[in-house]
């Protein structure tokens, strides 16, 4: 057991959402990495707190509420067009 056995460890947290002038945060609100254009963070290392179920639904939820604002913000872009 001791050889085979292993651990269900899902990490999550490691990238911290944050204001402009939080020099700690990795990601904006809107999951865009700092310093790094078109590249977002869409899955549970965004999450702060280590939700209380399985982290599969809570990432789900991540990807659409991201998947929801990259296509308001082009609904945006296009009529600014």
């Amino acid at each position: 057991v001791r050889q085979m056995a292993t651990t269900i460890y899902h990490p999550i947290g490691t990238c911290k959402i944050g204001a402009d002038g939080d020099e700690l945060a990795v990601v904006d609100s809107a999951l865009r990495v700092r310093g790094v254009q078109g590249l977002r963070v869409i899955d549970a290392s965004v999450m702060p707190l280590i939700p209380n179920v399985n982290t599969d639904l809570p990432t789900r939820m991540v990807g659409y509420h991201a998947a929801e604002m990259m296509v308001e913000e082009r609904r945006m872009r296009d009529r600014a067009e």
